[in-house]
């Protein structure tokens, strides 16, 4: 049964019935879905709208989370989505689920955790290397609208300790978990304590909350763990209780081997999420200079049309590699850990830097949290407190490492197998999840071999003005990495290493813009995708960040990247890849 506890403050909205009987068909397909999640979320500008900015940022005020926002997401159905199509739900890919959880990420990041991520990201244990009877029982869970908490870490506060022959038995406390108190099942990984049970002393746990001892689910207070405070945290207490039979994901002792492949699913999911945040941040600085609300600096000024043309960018290199990451893990599982892992880098850090400049737009007025600012200025603290942070983004430059003296000895070359066009396909269908074929380690490198081409292949399709700096700088970094050891990480493990790293996250997001620009220019379906100037600008961006020359084509493309970013925010668009219609907003119109 879905508890509820009230503990310290926290408002904690108790979900167990999906919703009244549909009187339709559902939507078919992922932008008919979208569109009709927005439909449910509503105009994000009207103000009596409870999940409109205005009535987001007066919940968060108020500490609470939308008034009726769990509860529209569960009438919608959103819960379906977290499950894999053929075990009952709606997951056909990992990146149209979090295509739609960024919409709800637009509103409020956590109203999205707390409803979705957290429960997606749990339940992936059991999609990826679960037995039948915990892909069925986790399926029930979820789509009965209950919740999942945990796996997003190996506790080391929880020992588990076995005799031969005999069950599991677990001992001490957890970390804080989302959505604990609340939730009808829990992943957790606790450690061996000398038990040799297993190479790597761990094992993944899935149990139900029935199973549990009474009160063996805390609540914690939002000051004294590391989540949003909106969102309800909990622990788990055992004192040597033993695991139900059937409870291990795996075998036993292979924690370590079953959370490495399932990370590489998990992780990438909450940065392309955070675009979203991104996106509403980028809107609202732009509304607030189209109607020069508070004195804001116009279009007119140099410095604005820049800086926003800038973070729309950002936001666009963003999701690219978003994309391609999230669709590798179903089109090319073997080779999606480099990609993966330079996703978990970079993509957080975009958006973060694309929204921090806006403020240089904002001037005197950035503090102010009228006219519509106090939506930027929330959005800004969301993608702030956003996971992975920067222990996070270094375990994913030290997961990426010791794959690029391999990679440059193999891959990024023009001779190299590029990635197929279906990996930058927006609403693309994929194949199921195959946790199975999940590996470390990448053999080659597809995206990047996109780059390598680009210097004699894109002249005949229209992009005469390629910016061969890119091309350049990934032959540089192959001679480097191709003079380190292989399967060395030791010796990549300083900061020369990590900026090997870096300058790779950067070339993989420019491949992915290119990859992504190219598939839309082939479809032949015109479109804002299939044009040079937000590509060109992208490109330049990244440029700016490996300290290579800037080419005149991304200055002279800005006016048609800015006319696009106008016409998105006046007509309630998205500034994501999907340009998806939000809600059913109100038309903004420009000053004069």
């Amino acid at each position: 049964m879905t508890e509820a506890g009230p503990g310290a403050g926290v408002p904690v909205v108790a979900v167990r019935q999906v919703g009244p009987p549909r009187q339709v068909l559902p939507p078919r397909g992922p932008a008919a879905r979208r569109g009709a999640l927005e439909a449910v979320l509503g105009d994000p500008g009207d103000a009596a709208n409870p999940l409109g900015d205005a009535g987001v940022l007066a919940a968060e005020r108020r500490g609470d989370l939308p008034l009726g926002g769990e509860p529209s997401l569960a009438s919608f159905g959103l819960h379906e989505d977290f499950v894999p199509e053929e075990h009952g739900g709606r997951l056909a890919g990992l990146d149209e689920a979090a295509a739609l959880l960024r919409a709800v990420f637009r509103r409020d990041a956590a109203l999205g955790r707390g409803y979705g991520s957290a429960s997606l990201g749990a339940a992936l244990y059991a999609w990826c290397f679960g037995t039948a009877g915990q892909r069925a029982a986790t399926a029930r869970l979820l789509l009965a609208g209950e919740r999942i908490a945990g796996g997003a870490a190996v506790e080391e506060g929880l020992t588990a300790t076995a005799a031969d022959g005999a069950p599991l038995r677990l001992t001490g406390r957890t970390t804080a978990l989302v959505n604990a108190p609340r939730a009808a099942g829990l992943v957790v990984v606790p450690r061996h304590a000398g038990t040799g049970a297993g190479p790597d002393g761990e094992s993944v746990l899935l149990l139900r909350r029935g199973d549990l001892p009474p009160g063996a689910v805390g609540q914690l207070s939002p000051y004294d763990v590391g989540v949003p405070p909106r969102i309800p945290a909990g622990e788990l207490v055992l004192d040597d209780w033993a695991v139900p039979a059937g409870a291990v994901i795996g075998e036993v002792g292979d924690g370590q081997w079953v959370t490495r492949r399932v990370a590489q699913a998990r992780l990438p999911l909450l940065p392309s999420m955070a675009v979203g945040c991104a996106d509403t941040a980028l809107r609202a600085v732009l509304t607030a200079v189209l109607t020069e609300r508070g004195g804001v600096r116009g279009m007119r000024s140099r410095v604005t049309r820049r800086t926003v043309v800038s973070a729309f960018a950002d936001l666009l290199a963003a999701d690219c590699l978003s994309l391609v990451t999230l669709r590798s893990l179903h089109l090319m599982p073997e080779r999606s850990s480099i990609w993966s892992a330079a996703a978990r880098y970079l993509v957080l850090r975009l958006l973060q830097e694309g929204v921090g400049d806006l403020m240089t737009v904002l001037g005197t007025d950035s503090m102010r949290d009228g006219d519509g600012l106090g939506t930027f200025h929330k959005q800004v603290r969301d993608l702030a407190a956003m996971p992975p942070g920067p222990a996070g983004s270094a375990a994913a430059l030290a997961t990426l490492l010791p794959q690029l003296p391999t990679l440059a000895r193999r891959s990024w070359t023009a001779q190299g197998q590029p990635a197929p066009e279906e990996l930058f396909r927006p609403d693309g269908p994929v194949p199921p999840l195959a946790g199975a074929r999940l590996k470390l380690a990448a053999a080659d490198d597809g995206l990047t071999v996109l780059l390598a081409r680009a210097r004699d292949g894109l002249a005949d399709e229209g992009l005469a003005d390629w910016p061969t700096a890119l091309s350049d700088e990934l032959a540089a970094l192959r001679d480097q990495c191709r003079r380190l050891p292989e399967l060395d990480p030791a010796v990549l493990a300083n900061p020369r290493g990590f900026a090997l790293g870096e300058r790779y996250a950067l070339l993989a997001a420019a491949a992915a813009c290119l990859g992504v620009w190219r598939t839309a220019r082939r479809a032949g379906t015109g479109g804002f995708l299939a044009e040079q100037a937000w590509l060109l600008t992208a490109l330049g961006r990244i440029s700016v960040r490996l300290g290579l020359p800037v080419t005149a084509a991304s200055a002279d493309h800005e006016d048609v990247l800015l006319a696009e970013a106008v016409r998105r925010c006046r007509e309630g668009h998205s500034l994501d890849l999907y340009d998806t219609a939000l809600g059913t907003p109100a038309r903004h119109r420009e000053k004069g």
